[in-house]
Order: C-alpha cells, then structure tokens, then sequence
C-alpha cells in the first residue's frame, strides 16, 4: 500500500504514463480547488464524490447479481481486505528518517543564524532575501504546485538531456566554485586579521 522507492521513481519519470498522469493530475486538482475552495469543502466534496461513486457502483453490481441471479459477492472485497495499516517498522523507520532530518536541519539553520560560517550565512541572507520577494509575487500553495509540476518534469527532463544540461552547467559550476573560493580566502583572511587585532 504504501509507496516504495522504485514506486516514487517510476512516477516521477513516467515509466507508465497512465499512473503518472492520474498521480499529477489529481494532486494538481486538488491544488487548484484549495487555490479557490477552502480546504474542508474540497475535502467534504471529494469524499461525497467518491462515496457517491462507489455507492452507485455497489447498488449497480447488487441489482446485477440479482437480476442474473449470481452470488458475486461484495464488488470491493479485494479492497477491503487488503491491508492498509502502516506496519510499525515502517512507522518507526519513517519517524526516525524524520527525526534525523529534523536535527540535521535545526544544528544547520544554528550555524547558519550565529555565523559559525561566514560564506554560509551570506548565502542563507542572500537567500532569505530573494525569498522575501518570492513571497510578495506568490503565495505557499503556488510554490507548493510548481514544486509539484517540477517534481514531475525536470527528473525525466534530466534524464532524457544529461550530457546537454552537464556541458552546459559546467562553466557555471566551475565559476560558482571560483568564486566561493575567492570569498572564502578573503573572508578568512580579514577573520584572521581581526584576530591578530585582539590579540
């Protein structure tokens, strides 16, 4: 029931086109209809659709069986026994990913605030910085559906144009690096410097 690795990269790059379309899909409706519709209507109008749906299919497959006069059974039997919990390992795997990731992020955004790395935390401001504009042109959700369409696009798009996209960023990498370098000396040379001060 619950997704795999393998699951999350077939979807994602579109090994079989019809699973991921309905993944993206849906999530991309669900997205807009919360952009527009408050968050308990679209919630309450999906399960009374789908329980519409599924009502009507039952009442359907019931009348059939009696009008054939076969013993069918129950149309959703397959679903309802299969097993939907979450086994506790996975919980507890899932958890502790969680709270590793969590730690990692709270020691890091530690350093970052009280300058443990000088660079670091220029680049955390530059990016806070663009972010606060970001803010102003759109809002969480919007993000939160270009994540999604990015999600679904750019692996498969990678993929498909690894040399192209490698030859092209190369240059850039190469001076993105140069340039960390250069800001690395020179702020480690004024930080030593301040140092011989105090002493």
């Amino acid at each position: 029931m619950w997704p795999s690795q393998a699951v999350v990269d077939s979807l994602i790059y579109w090994e079989s086109p019809a699973h991921s379309a309905i993944m993206f899909g849906s999530v991309m409706v669900l997205f807009l209809s919360i952009k527009y519709v408050s968050l308990l209507s679209v919630c309450g109008n999906l399960a009374l659709a789908l329980l519409t749906a599924t009502l009507a299919f039952r009442i359907y497959k019931s009348v059939l069986a009696a009008v054939n006069k076969g013993g069918e059974g129950h149309p959703f039997r397959a679903y309802l026994d299969m097993d939907v919990a979450m086994p506790e390992e996975k919980a507890r795997d899932a958890s502790s990913a969680f709270l590793r990731r969590f730690n990692a992020a709270v020691l890091k955004l530690r350093s970052l605030i009280l300058i443990e790395d000088f660079v670091e935390s220029l680049k955390f401001a530059a990016a806070m910085y663009l972010l606060t504009y970001v803010g102003r042109w759109m809002n969480g959700l919007t993000l939160l559906m270009l994540f999604w369409v990015v999600a679904f696009t750019a692996p498969r798009i990678y993929r498909d144009n690894q040399k192209q996209i490698d030859d092209a960023l190369a240059p850039l990498k190469a001076k993105l690096s140069e340039v960390m370098d250069k800001a690395k000396t020179s702020v480690g040379g004024s930080a030593a410097a301040v140092a011989k001060k105090e002493e």
